[in-house]
């Protein structure tokens, strides 16, 4: 291979796995929480019984394990 194709075989692998980092905690949450009310429908569970939001679910969390600084 030319040097010229070594050189984009690397920049494209290195856009690819930086773009892994842009996975967040937070869009993690979320598809399992969409996950969870998909698999939820057309059952007898109550409608908005599920997991809580981001946002509550992070308050909630910090509130029973506070973080050591």
């Amino acid at each position: 291979m030319s040097m010229i194709h070594k050189a984009l075989m690397a920049l494209s692998l290195l856009s690819v796995l930086s773009g892994c980092g842009l996975t967040s905690s937070q869009a993690v949450y979320d598809e399992i929480r969409a996950q969870e009310r998909a698999k939820a429908v057309g059952t007898s569970v109550p409608p908005g019984t599920g997991l809580p939001r981001y946002d509550q679910y992070q308050k909630e969390r910090s509130q029973l394990a506070p973080e050591s600084r």
